[in-house]
């Protein structure tokens, strides 16, 4: 099978393009599923900046008519929300029309399209442990800030929820899921949050942040007033491989059916990797100070992801970062 990954250098483009093949994936997901590792050698083609540019029409569908894939998988994006909300054009150029131009080029080779969409496209402003009040319609704002608050144990989203999509990432992210759906033969993938090795392309991410933090401080101050389920990304590419061969199409949410604020999550990090001497303490979105709406609550489920067979079952949060933590050690030993 000929594989093309756009956004090679990212968190996840980087996992799928130099995991692919990985006898330790072949592995994982053979030990998740009960079934004897198979070896695979399939052909996997990273393409990114400066060399692919996605937002360039004629030049998306000549370079993968050349190639003649039979998987396109989507790993291009922008995913800081703030830079985002304050260059809408060049986001929705990136989310909306590199996605079409990726959708040509599908459709002209007749590959399968493998979209991933994000957890924001569910906005919901604040966290809270109250019931909720009636409000009259003298009091709109307060109803509307009722009504955008929800419960940090709160049942996931789903494929089928209504979204609330409200910074402009969130919003591009939803028209690239849109325009990808509008190909048959695609697959949109939506999670949470993601961790992962990183590239210099790569905008980052928690456990990227939090290790690098480690040589600056001793106090390092983390959100806690968030929601979220962070996965792996070899996770991520065991159920794309998997899903792939089930003949999945259409929408559907990755979870492992757990969920951690950054404060939980940080503060598990460093015991796991035995920094005692680390002060973790928790701030507001508020004091943070973002500069685009950010959801205070992205943690999904999924409704269809269980009726399938022979697919991989995401482990929880704290299982992922174990195994993430010895995946790294081992290559440092290496």
């Amino acid at each position: 099978m000929k594989i093309v990954v756009v956004g090679s250098k990212g968190t996840l483009g980087i996992a799928l393009t130099q995991s692919w093949n990985d006898p330790r994936v072949n592995a994982r997901v053979a030990a998740n599923l009960g079934t004897a590792p198979e070896e695979t050698n399939d052909l996997v083609t990273g393409l990114n900046l400066p060399d692919f540019d996605v937002c360039s029409r004629m030049f998306v569908v000549d370079t993968i008519g050349d190639i003649r894939p039979d998987v396109v998988i989507n790993a291009s994006g922008i995913n800081l929300i703030d830079w985002a909300e304050k260059h809408p054009n060049t986001v929705l150029n990136l989310h909306g029309h590199g996605v079409s131009n990726l959708v040509s080029a599908a459709r002209r080779t007749g590959a399968l399209l493998v979209q991933f969409g994000c957890g924001e496209a569910f906005y919901r402003k604040r966290l809270t442990t109250s019931t909720p009040e009636v409000f009259t319609n003298a009091d709109a704002d307060a109803a509307e800030d009722e009504r955008l608050a929800i419960s940090p144990d709160a049942p996931g989203f789903a494929e089928s929820d209504p979204v609330n999509p409200a910074s402009v990432y969130a919003k591009t992210k939803l028209e690239s899921e849109r325009v990808a759906l509008e190909l048959p033969k695609s697959l949109v993938l939506r999670f949470s949050s993601l961790f992962g090795e990183t590239s210099e392309y790569s905008s980052g991410n928690l456990v990227d942040s939090l290790f690098n933090s480690l040589s600056r401080t001793r106090r390092i101050s983390v959100l806690d007033d968030r929601v979220m389920e962070p996965l792996w990304s070899i996770d991520v590419v065991c159920a794309v491989k998997t899903l792939i061969a089930a003949g999945a199409r259409g929408l559907y949410h990755l979870s492992g059916g757990s969920r951690c604020t950054p404060k939980e999550l940080a503060e598990y990090l460093f015991k796991e990797c035995g920094y005692r001497n680390r002060e973790v303490v928790g701030v507001s979105s508020e004091e943070y100070g973002f500069a685009a709406p950010q959801s205070a609550f992205t943690v999904l489920r999924s409704e269809k992801y269980g009726e399938l067979e022979n697919v991989y079952r995401l482990p929880d949060w704290k299982t992922a970062l174990r195994d993430y933590l010895d995946w790294r050690q081992s290559y440092a030993n290496f």
